[in-house]
């Protein structure tokens, strides 16, 4: 199971002031809380540690076949170092209940991509996040897709046209090719001017790749 979120720090702070009374308290654990109020850069601490409830969120509500709103029950453990703002991979244990989950973020002045996968179920995932040419929703829609699909006919050596992604009644994506649903887990990420995606099941091993601070694309082994 894998699952990614993607924030446009920009967006985030049009949208959300953290700062304001009772926002964290709301959203992080006390543990999270005094993670974030001693983090060099505490704006972008609040929004790592955001994306990585996020991208959990999204394997839970999978694996349980139902939404919810619970920030403070998805929460990071072992918090001991310091977020930046230099382009680099910043890794964390998230829990929920009893399930344990592995996130690793791209942490950019940007924009911060989280891509996570359940802790005792390794798999390989390909991941990667890029800009966007507008921050409306119809452009963010058709441009994550596209380059889910374009990712996907690369990795297999397929035509992109005919490719398909479905989702279901929670809005999880599944991808079809030829009209049959393929065995690779999807997950798509849009927010402000930036999109991602995380796909598992595409191959048995990747290395890890940046091209450039607007569009690093990578690849994790969880495991």
């Amino acid at each position: 199971m894998i699952g990614n979120d993607i924030v446009d720090l920009q967006q985030a702070r049009r949208e959300s002031n953290w700062k304001r009374p009772r926002f964290l308290e709301k959203i992080f654990t006390r543990e999270e809380q005094q993670f974030i109020q001693s983090a060099t850069n505490k704006e972008l601490a609040v929004w790592t540690l955001w994306s990585r409830k996020e991208s959990v969120y999204k394997i839970v509500a999978r694996l349980g076949r139902k939404r919810f709103y619970a920030p403070r029950k998805i929460h990071s453990i072992q918090l001991n170092s310091a977020v930046t703002s230099s382009l680099q991979s910043s890794e964390g244990q998230v829990v929920f209940e009893a399930f344990s989950f592995v996130t690793r973020s791209v942490v950019t002045k940007e924009f911060i991509h989280t891509v996570a996968g359940l802790t005792d179920a390794p798999c390989h995932v390909t991941s990667n996040c890029f800009s966007l040419e507008k921050d409306d929703y119809s452009t963010q829609h058709k441009m994550t897709r596209k380059e889910v699909l374009k990712e996907y006919a690369l990795q297999m050596k397929v035509s992109d046209k005919e490719l398909r992604i479905e989702k279901d009644e929670l809005n999880v994506p599944y991808l079809y090719y030829k009209n049959k649903q393929q065995p690779v887990m999807v997950s798509m990420a849009h927010h402000g001017f930036y999109g991602g995606y995380a796909l598992a099941g595409l191959k048995k091993g990747c290395t890890t790749e940046y091209t450039d601070i607007h569009a690093p694309r990578y690849c994790n082994k969880f495991n």
